[in-house]
């Protein structure tokens, strides 16, 4: 099965602070330019940065796909008490909870 989006971007986020902290910190066991090692740093700094920011942004989509159902519940709740408007206020209340 292939991975979520967000099990990638937290596969990701883990791999680049394994890294950060193995070049940061064996400054001696590895046998590596200090250039080389400054440009490996920055560019899992901002690798780090940027699947925080789109993991932020999974978050936001839950949200506001929450709200939307909300929406639904607000917009249906003139009805009548009917069968039908159980059956939609119990199939939208699912996945609010989910």
């Amino acid at each position: 099965m292939k991975p979520t989006s967000k099990e990638v971007l937290e596969k990701i986020s883990k791999h680049c602070s394994n890294e950060l902290t193995l070049y940061k910190f064996n400054t001696t066991t590895l046998q590596i330019n200090d250039k080389y090692r400054e440009g490996r740093l920055t560019a899992l700094e901002y690798l780090g940065e940027l699947t925080y920011h789109y993991l932020q942004e999974e978050q936001k989509i839950q949200e506001q796909f929450k709200e939307q159902v909300t929406k639904q519940l607000e917009l249906h709740s003139c009805l009548d008490d009917t069968e039908y408007k159980r059956g939609l206020y119990d199939a939208l209340n699912e996945v609010l909870y989910l």
